[in-house]
């Protein structure tokens, strides 16, 4: 037997756009604490879909995205494409308050709550290679998100500033040694966790804090619990992404990665949105707690964290005036032009619907 709550440590990536009865099957199934979307189709059928999903749920859950502009920008499928955050960085921290703004007052308008962003990460992809200006920029873009009650979640905790472009191996290896990641990848955690109400832990293995046995960051007890609670006194929600990888893992294989990552001090676990997914992980997280691998007092902490992030969540109506589609498709492209910034192509398959989506009939 499964217990309930188990799900709440389940966030689960979808790659439909239509609300179908398969769907609404797996959410009373698993009762997951969040769904983050990653096809859209039009403004209408996405703020649709958003109030199915919450309305399924017994609380208010989590409702997301992953957008940053740039390479990374699902809402082009809906407005005017935006520009990379290393783009907008360039031209000030004003600018990319107002960046936030703007990707928050739409996410809002929609029915989202949650942002899969800021990267605050060292590089070309993100913000700026210096720590500083990370820094400075992430709580710009936190503060324009967080005006529109859109909680942020900022990766890839504790940064991927040392992994070089061309890494192949899993999980990817970074040797920086600990006093560089101190003054440099952390600067922008340090600064901000105070103000992230989640944060996604990295997919890469860290020599410095794992030398021995190298495990991926979001099943590091030494990162999660050791650094990111114990040394930053982080009191927010760890997130693992374990959809990252997960077409190159077993059923069960990915029920043992959630319970290390569960183990080592994470709330959230990411998976895909299939059901074989679903229930070999929680299979294995009720497993865990039935043998004594995983305490309740682990489980406790977590749910007491997200009780905490989800309070105050409200379910989304559903309903978009078209005035307010206009007036932020306005804005999208008001931003581009007077700040003279090119939008860059979003990556493959975010401006249309996966194209293995679930078939079955839209329901109302």
């Amino acid at each position: 037997m499964i217990p309930r709550e188990l799900g709440q440590l389940l966030v689960i990536k979808l790659d439909q756009s239509r609300w179908t009865a398969s769907l609404e099957r797996l959410l009373h199934a698993y009762r997951p604490c969040g769904v983050f979307l990653q096809a859209l189709r039009t403004p209408e059928a996405t703020a649709e879909l958003l109030r199915q999903i919450a309305r399924a749920l017994e609380t208010p859950p989590l409702l997301g995205l992953e957008e940053e502009g740039g390479r990374v920008d699902p809402l082009a499928a809906l407005f005017p494409p935006l520009p990379s955050p290393r783009s907008v960085a360039e031209q000030g921290v004003r600018t990319v308050m107002r960046f936030g703004d703007l990707i928050g007052g739409a996410m809002s308008a929609l029915g989202f709550n949650t942002n899969l962003a800021p990267a605050l990460d060292l590089g070309t992809r993100a913000f700026s290679a210096d720590a500083g200006e990370v820094a400075r920029c992430g709580e710009a873009f936190v503060r324009g998100l967080r005006r529109h009650k859109v909680l942020p979640c900022a990766k890839h905790f504790p940064g991927l500033g040392g992994l070089g472009a061309g890494a192949r191996r899993r999980p990817a290896v970074i040797d920086k040694p600990m006093a560089a990641m101190w003054r440099e990848d952390l600067v922008p955690y340090r600064q901000l966790l105070p103000h992230l109400p989640l944060a996604l832990i990295s997919h890469a293995a860290y020599k410095a804090y794992d030398f021995d046995v190298l495990h991926a960051a979001a099943q590091s007890a030494n990162i999660v619990e050791g650094l990111l609670r114990v040394k930053l006194h982080y009191e927010g929600l760890a997130v693992a992404d374990l959809a990252r990888t997960e077409d190159d893992r077993e059923p069960l294989e990915l029920g043992e990665a959630a319970v290390r990552s569960v183990k080592a001090g994470c709330d959230l676990v990411m998976i895909a949105g299939r059901e074989e997914s679903l229930e070999a992980v929680l299979a294995a997280l009720a497993r865990a707690m039935e043998s004594g691998n995983l305490r309740a007092d682990r489980l406790e902490e977590s749910f007491v964290r997200i009780r905490r992030t989800k309070k105050g969540l409200r379910r989304p109506s559903g309903r978009i005036p078209k005035s307010a589609l206009d007036r932020i498709a306005r804005q999208f492209e008001n931003f581009r032009n007077e700040t003279g910034l090119p939008s860059a192509k979003p990556r493959s398959g975010s401006r249309n619907p996966a194209p293995n989506e679930d078939q079955e009939p839209e329901l109302a």
